[in-house]
């Protein structure tokens, strides 16, 4: 009994092992704004450091820009008008990386509780 499970530990960390060979990046993000406010000084950290996408209008997308590495959350700051928004995610200990891909932040506000939300679209992988 002592032996097989011995193997089966064995044969577990091999498995997991070829599991974990994920691409990690580079990863190419854009901010999309999906409300019908101008979002200003759009600064995005997925846990590498800042990366400044300027002012979205309403309603459009920005270019992409590389990452070495990405999450499905991000830290984000941004300004509508005034007022400061932040989404700050709780840590990446579980986040798994979304990969060498071509990705779009999609970005809502609620302008009553002062919070903005994310929704990651996956567009095209990376040549």
């Amino acid at each position: 009994m002592k032996l097989f499970l011995v193997k089966l530990a064995f044969a577990s960390l091999v498995i997991l092992a070829f599991s974990c060979k994920k691409d990690l990046g580079p990863t190419d993000l854009r901010i999309k704004n999906t409300t019908e406010f101008t979002f200003t000084d759009v600064e995005v950290n997925t846990s590498e450091g800042i990366h400044n996408f300027g002012t979205v209008a309403a309603g459009q997308t920005t270019d992409y820009k590389r990452f070495d590495m990405a999450y499905r959350q991000a830290q984000i700051e941004l300004f509508i008008g005034q007022e400061q928004y932040e989404l700050i995610p709780v840590d990446y200990t579980y986040e798994v990386p979304l990969g060498r891909g071509m990705f779009t932040y999609e970005i809502s506000a609620d302008t009553t509780e002062k919070v903005l939300s994310i929704h990651v679209e996956a567009d095209a992988p990376l040549d």
